[in-house]
């Protein structure tokens, strides 16, 4: 029988591990916080932006930007270019010296440059300006035990934003957090997996069961895409196409997902904005204008194809729906398919996916602006 309320919290996933078991994604982090900083003017008066405001200076060469005490993990740092460069990443009191290509003469710009040393920065767990045209972006898992410190040699312009996590004392992880040693290489199955961006995660998944069918969408009609009765389970693969000459138009529609009954559905969004996109409007004609590791939306033979393979759990039934949101003609052959696995663990090791899209209108001078209301 089955303990749907587990009284031992669910495993965390840590570092690469959030790639390779990339299927709990909708599992629980108890005992774990979430962090974002960014080198913010701390006056509040948003000087020169998020440039140059330094927490204190060690040295002409060590100008820090971060610093956090703790047990975590530090997953993604950005920078605008290579400014800064070279960083210093100080971990339970090691400084390890990061570069960028560029940083050997700053003042010219190099199509094909790289984080220093190579072999532990690959892409895509890193890409430089030359790829994203604008920022240096490392999503590489650098772990610690005790203190994490991060250190610009430049202060040019030295922006920073971060993201990491830091552990509760007695949190159950995937595996023992060892200091980030700056020699070993990232794991080549991450790497993988990171690869496959754009591409069918799920098609593997043990007793994958898939439904499939067309539709027609008229301006602003509800139309009932799947009912899923099959419950505990979980929704592994979301699709929907239609022709490419019709992209835009769907992508104003609606996507509205209700787990199990509830009295409000827990997706409602526009569907280009849940899959990624701003518009699905493809003016420059490309195969991919979302190629996301749990989201995608391509071009290919005519139609545009959009792709969700984020792990969602319900308990007993999922209802899909679309809304219309268009003029003129009906939407014809609009294409979906789900595929769905049986969910055997405990009920409260996961949580319902919600993204919800509500636009706000015109803000009125002097009146506050509600984003998030969740009373009722």
């Amino acid at each position: 029988m089955i303990d749907h309320n587990a009284e031992i919290p669910p495993v965390v996933a840590v570092g690469l591990d959030a790639y390779r078991l990339w299927e709990r994604w909708p599992y629980q982090r108890m005992g774990v916080r979430a962090y974002l900083r960014s080198t913010y003017d701390r006056t509040g008066h948003n000087n020169t932006a998020d440039a140059s405001h330094y927490l204190y200076q060690e040295a002409e060469d060590f100008n820090v930007t971060l610093d956090i005490e703790g047990s975590g993990v530090l997953y993604f740092v950005r920078t605008n270019r290579w400014h800064g460069s070279p960083w210093h990443y100080e971990i339970d009191g090691t400084d390890h010296i990061v570069a960028e290509s560029t940083t050997e003469n700053p003042l010219k710009v190099l199509d094909d440059s790289v984080f220093l040393p190579e072999d532990l920065f690959p892409p895509p767990l890193t890409y430089t300006y030359a790829t994203t045209k604008g920022a240096d972006l490392n999503w590489v898992p650098m772990p610690f035990t005790e203190r994490l410190r991060i250190g610009y040699s430049r202060t040019y312009y030295g922006t920073g934003y971060y993201i990491y996590h830091l552990f509760l004392p007695g949190t159950e992880l995937s595996t023992h957090v060892l200091p980030w040693d700056g020699k070993t290489p990232p794991d080549p199955l991450a790497l993988t997996i990171l690869e496959q961006a754009g591409h069918d995660l799920a098609f593997a998944a043990p007793r994958l069961a898939e439904q499939a069918g067309s539709l027609q969408l008229a301006g602003d009609a509800v139309v009932v895409v799947a009912e899923l009765n099959d419950g505990p389970a979980m929704l592994r693969r979301l699709t929907f196409s239609a022709p490419a000459d019709r992209a835009t138009e769907l992508g104003r529609c609606r996507l509205r997902v209700t787990w199990d009954n509830r009295r409000a559905p827990s997706i409602d969004a526009p569907l280009d904005l849940f899959f990624g996109a701003g518009t699905l409007h493809n003016s420059d004609g490309r195969e991919w204008l979302v190629k996301a590791l749990p989201v995608s939306v391509r071009f290919d033979q005519g139609r545009v194809l959009l792709a969700c393979y984020f792990p969602m759990p319900y308990f007993q039934s999922a209802r899909i729906e679309l809304v219309g949101k268009h003029a003129g003609a009906p939407i014809q052959d609009v294409r979906w398919a789900v595929a769905t696995i049986p969910f055997d663990g405990p009920w409260n090791h996961v949580g319902y996916f919600h993204s919800t899209h509500h636009d706000h209108g015109e803000p009125r001078f002097g009146h506050d602006l509600t984003f998030l209301d969740t009373q009722g």
